[in-house]
């Protein structure tokens, strides 16, 4: 009789499992509930700046050179062809905006992160040009020479 009563039991349990799963997972939507469509991921493009030089310079001499590789990424091709003309502008604000972050200082002490760099490069450019403008601005090599 014992046997009985926890196969029973048993059964419930897995009969609840299952009703679960089809209520949570398998059930169709209703007719008035909004149906959840997944966003495809955007496709990004990229433009790929000139080598950009950063001189530290220190009693009136050049002491350290970092060099940039630097790519612009955007999550539209419309955004692309708008900014492809502004290139120039964006150049010198990210020569101005990396000479104001990367004083002499701080990069004697090793004190500079990439991804510190590439946050405010974005802000940067997103203050400038308008938010949403860019998908990132992304630091593909840094070379410090002495």
């Amino acid at each position: 009789m014992k046997k009985i009563v926890l196969l029973l039991v048993i059964l419930l349990f897995l009969g609840a499992g299952a009703a679960a799963v089809w209520w949570f997972f398998l059930k169709p939507p209703e007719d008035g509930a909004p149906v959840v469509e997944e966003v495809p991921p955007p496709v990004l493009s990229q433009i790929d700046l000139p080598l950009i030089s950063v001189s530290i310079i220190k009693n009136n001499n050049s002491t350290q050179r970092i060099d940039f590789l630097i790519s612009v990424v955007f999550d539209a091709p419309e955004k692309q062809a708008m900014m492809a003309e502004r290139m120039p502008r964006l150049s010198d604000a990210i020569v101005t905006e990396l000479h104001g972050l990367l004083p002499r200082k701080i990069v004697e002490q090793g004190g500079f992160d990439r991804a510190f760099l590439e946050q405010r490069l974005t802000k940067m450019a997103e203050e400038k040009f308008g938010a949403g403008t860019f998908y990132k601005i992304y630091i593909r090599d840094m070379q410090v020479y002495k």
